[in-house]
């Protein structure tokens, strides 16, 4: 049973569904940490917030939330945001219904906004950790990360069913998980302009903390941790948003003369990895149907069949794919937010052919089952063994990544894999998908 709604006092209050949201987190936010901050602190309480929780409405910035140290500096800067301000110890956000984050809340559902608010005490108690008095003082894209790590460690206790206001099924994290994607940097001009991290860095951040706690967020050695995040190389890539026509993606051969597609850089990929092992390599090929062959009455459109070692695709769910990024449209003069489920995502369809390869690599290599739980964990690990390959300035054949591609790759886990018409979750939940996909990326092969 759900503790009645927190009281707790707020600058400019609106009484919104969205207001009773924010202020049920941060009481449970405050909870976690009256509760585990001692554990990161060498035994040191948790020190409340001095500063006040204003609630800003985006398009009318009142002279009261104006008086915040922040706003006072820049009071456009709430806009579609929900920030820490170290300047006074406080918490500002936007509850502009038209604004991003109560958009994102009202489609993804209140754990995305909890989510976003525990990012927000991240940063709460990194000032309290004296992280942000450090010389010098640690990167943005760092202490982004390390408060994504936070905003996971509090979600394992929802999980857990330790917070006063929220409980938590598998089906909804993997929707807090998918609009968590949709505060993602956009991809950067430059390195200068590298702040939060793209989709994928946000994510595995969060996916460490859920898994570790905010023990393993806290710790020495977190700041270590790799990203991948970074600016277009070229100015084709950028005018491009960093994608490749349709046709180029399912093409078996090169994707330009005296280049290479992603379907021969796959077998390019796998017979390496073979030939680590000491065992053959047969190609790979794709082939448009229906359906697989192998899979007779099964829904799927995208599957291996290792009789014939294709992959066979569908060309509508193909399309689907390669329109499979969620994202959103803000109008600069108001603030006012429109989601998209349909962006260009030519990786989002690159990585259901990625599993594809990665199940032909469990059969030939490993003779393991292709259609079980095991196979989707093993292939989202292979996954993202390749796409490591691959995401480098100089990689070891022609294709290669481009800035927005691993949060094409992140939406595809998330919302493409496991559909019937791809290859199923098998029981698997997002969150484990990531977990797979950044074990094999970071990992390697060898990871898997």
């Amino acid at each position: 049973m759900l503790a009645p709604d927190a009281n707790i006092p707020v600058v400019d209050d609106g009484h919104t569904e969205f207001d009773r949201i924010v202020k049920n987190a941060i009481d449970d936010v405050q909870t976690f940490w009256r509760r585990n901050y001692p554990t990161i602190s060498g035994g040191k309480p948790y020190s409340e917030l001095t500063g006040k929780i204003y609630s800003v409405d985006g398009a009318n910035i009142t002279p009261e939330v104006k008086k915040n140290a922040c706003l006072q500096q820049d009071p456009t800067g709430v806009v579609d945001n929900a920030f820490y301000c170290r300047a006074d110890d406080s918490v500002v956000y936007d509850r502009n219904p038209k604004h991003l984050v109560p958009v994102l809340g009202q489609k993804y559902g209140a754990l995305m906004v909890a989510a976003v608010i525990a990012h927000e005490w991240g940063h709460v108690v990194q000032q309290r950790l004296g992280i942000f008095d450090r010389s010098p003082e640690p990167p943005t894209l760092i202490t982004e990360s390390q408060a994504d790590c936070a905003a996971g460690a509090f979600i394992r206790t929802v999980q857990d069913q330790q917070a006063l206001h929220f409980r938590l099924t598998q089906p909804e994290l993997d929707q807090t998980l998918l609009g968590y994607l949709q505060v993602r940097d956009p991809p950067p001009l430059s390195s200068a302009q590298i702040s939060h991290g793209n989709g994928f860095d946000r994510l595995s951040a969060m996916a460490d903390g859920i898994a570790g706690g905010a023990g393993l967020c806290f710790s020495a050695g977190y700041f270590n941790r790799r990203f991948t995040e970074r600016p277009f190389t070229t100015e084709a890539d950028y005018l491009n948003h960093g994608n490749l026509p349709y046709q180029q993606m399912i093409r078996p051969g090169p994707v330009s003369e005296g280049g290479s597609g992603l379907q021969p850089d796959l077998n390019r990929f796998w017979k390496q990895a073979a030939a680590a092992i000491n065992k053959p390599w047969k190609d790979v090929s794709a082939a448009q149907a229906p359906h697989p062959p192998c899979r007779p009455g099964s829904p799927t459109e995208f599957g291996y069949c290792p009789t014939d070692n294709r992959v066979y695709f569908s060309d509508p769910f193909a399309r689907e794919a390669y329109f499979g990024l969620p994202d959103h449209i803000i109008d600069k003069a108001t603030g006012n937010v429109i989601l998209i489920d349909n962006a260009q995502a030519d990786y989002a369809l690159g990585t259901l052919f990625v599993y594809g390869w990665g199940l032909a690599g469990r059969h030939q290599l490993f003779t393991g089952p292709l259609d079980d739980r095991d196979s989707v964990i093993a292939a989202g690990c292979y996954a993202g063994a390749y796409s490591a390959d691959i995401n480098t300035a100089h990689p070891p054949g022609d294709f290669a990544l481009s800035p927005p591609d691993m949060d094409e790759a992140t939406a595809a886990i998330l919302k493409l894999v496991p559909l019937e018409k791809a290859y199923g979750a098998h029981g698997t939940t997002g969150l484990q998908r990531i977990q797979s996909f950044t074990k094999g990326y970071f990992g390697g092969l060898s990871a898997c």
